[in-house]
């Protein structure tokens, strides 16, 4: 397959993850058939699974972007963290969980800085 079609692919399949996200994120994961009871448990558990999966690809692909100098992937990177913990400080303000919004903003400084201060070095 050409590559330009894999990115067309790749593209949509991201997009939708990115509106089911958005969705999830505005009305909740109890719209789904999942008993009440263990929701919560249901809920950490992706929790957990999606922020290993986004560790793992922040460290494999940050490695990548550091060595290259990579402007463009480092850019990518840093758009990507800015948009996840900002939107989930927002939310977190907005629901009073004052104590993740420290984290988000002590998270962003701790993945921020170093994407800044590449992007800055050339």
């Amino acid at each position: 397959m050409k590559a330009a079609r894999l990115i067309v692919w790749f593209s949509v399949v991201s997009f939708v993850l990115i509106v089911i996200g958005a969705v999830f994120a505005f009305v909740g994961l109890g719209v789904l058939p999942v008993s009440r009871g263990v929701l919560v448990q249901w809920e950490s558990a992706i929790y957990g699974a999606i922020m290993m999966g986004w560790g793992v690809t922040l460290f494999l692909v940050g490695r990548i972007a550091f060595r290259r100098g990579d402007q463009e992937l480092l850019r990518a990177l840093l758009y990507g963290v800015v948009v996840w913990l900002i939107v989930e400080a927002l939310f977190s303000a907005y629901l009073g969980v004052w104590f993740n919004v420290g984290v988000d903003l002590i998270v962003l400084l701790l993945f921020g800085l170093p994407l800044v201060t590449r992007l800055r070095s050339r």
